[in-house]
């Protein structure tokens, strides 16, 4: 499987409203950013002890604020918290219409792991928004 570099015609531009924490999530551990008092920045995540790693729920920089390091000290946060936990690797899931993101994620060692084409609807190719999950092998 190949996956190409494609610029839309149009922007893609998506949004998400709702709860932060899904029912679903488990021992969820959220870790915020604060500049000055102000919450800037957030990473949430959970052990999954089966099969052994930690999974990022989710990773956010207030637009005004990124590219600033924030991200990456987060992403730092989560690192450490995955050597104290024990995990053998980090894994997370995005979109392939969230370029910013993939781009982000391979910069601090994320590789493809695997891609769900149906995961949102029964035309996510057509929609041109595949779930992908990127893994971090941890050292031993």
């Amino acid at each position: 499987m190949d996956f190409t570099l494609m610029h839309f015609d149009t922007p893609f531009h998506k949004y998400l409203e709702g709860e932060i924490f899904e029912d679903y999530l488990e021992e969820i551990e959220c870790y915020i950013a604060e500049i000055d008092e102000e919450e800037v920045g957030i990473v949430s995540c959970s052990h999954e002890k089966w099969n052994n790693v930690l999974r990022i729920n989710d990773i956010h920089v207030n637009s005004q604020y990124q590219h600033n390091g924030i991200g990456s000290q987060l992403m730092a946060l989560i690192k450490t918290r995955a050597g104290e936990l024990g995990a053998r690797a980090i894994v997370l899931e995005t979109q392939t219409s969230n370029y910013p993101a993939i781009q982000f994620y391979k910069h601090h060692g994320f590789q493809l792991i695997g891609c769900d084409l149906l995961s949102y609807s029964n035309t996510d190719m057509e929609n041109r928004e595949v779930r992908i999950e990127l893994g971090l092998v941890l050292e031993a």
